[in-house]
């Protein structure tokens, strides 16, 4: 299991179906004897070890404390109980199968279900904002996007648009130039945006990652999460 990601296909209680929250699903990730999980709201995660054929985390679950709907938080509840519960492992390929107590929670790995989208020629659009240990999403009814293009980055960052030269992408690392952007004044929340997408895409190095569908861009103690999806035509 370690090193690898995987995604819900399905969940069954006393062989029926589990309907999950519209718009969700169960993530499990396990890397270096951690595992994180993410049933549609908060990252939980705990360390992990496999034993007589069961999945036994190892100390306490620590858990972000991002606000959710009631319904969303009554999944993260059930998903951490049931991952305490010790589920029995079945792992073929790419499809692993955790069971216990007449749940049934069928994934499939990740790399499988979703490719990772090309850093080049995808669309990416801003979703949340991490300083520090303090998460936020976009407020509503502003936008911020990027995307690269033979040796070109661009977007807009909430109050302007901006562009600038790729110089590197080697090694998770993205290494901008020339970075500059229009001159429009922006006050409150688009400001705050405007500032927050500048101060990561100035940095000296950008470190990056895609999984799946998703981009993170660090620099410091600062992320920005991203959505992809292709890009229209420079």
């Amino acid at each position: 299991l370690d090193g690898r990601s995987f995604v819900s296909t399905r969940v069954l209680e006393g062989g029926s179906e589990r309907p999950l929250v519209p718009g969700t699903r169960i993530e499990l990730s396990f890397s270096d004897g951690r595992l994180s999980a993410r049933a549609g709201c908060n990252l939980m995660g705990a360390g992990y070890r496999l034993e007589g054929g069961r999945l036994r985390l190892v100390g306490n679950v620590g858990m972000t404390e991002m606000g959710c709907d009631p319904e969303r938080h009554d999944q993260d509840a059930w998903l951490s109980a049931f991952l305490g519960s010790s589920p029995r492992v079945e792992l073929r390929g790419p499809r692993l199968v955790l069971s216990a107590g007449g749940t049934e929670l069928h994934l499939l790995d990740r790399e499988v279900a979703e490719p990772d989208l090309p850093l080049e020629g995808t669309l990416w659009t801003l979703e949340t904002i991490v300083r520090g240990e303090l998460a936020s999403s976009v407020p509503a009814g502003l936008r911020a996007e990027l995307r690269l293009w033979d040796g070109r980055i661009g977007g807009f960052n909430g109050c302007n648009r901006w562009g600038g030269r790729v110089v590197s992408t080697e090694g998770g690392v993205l290494v901008l130039r020339d970075v500059g952007q229009t001159l429009k004044r922006c006050t409150g929340a688009a400001a705050a945006l405007e500032r927050d997408v500048n101060a990561l895409v100035t940095a000296e190095r950008i470190a990056y990652e895609i999984t799946a569908r998703g981009l993170v861009l660090r620099a410091g103690e600062r992320e920005l999460h991203f959505r992809g999806q292709p890009a229209p035509s420079a």
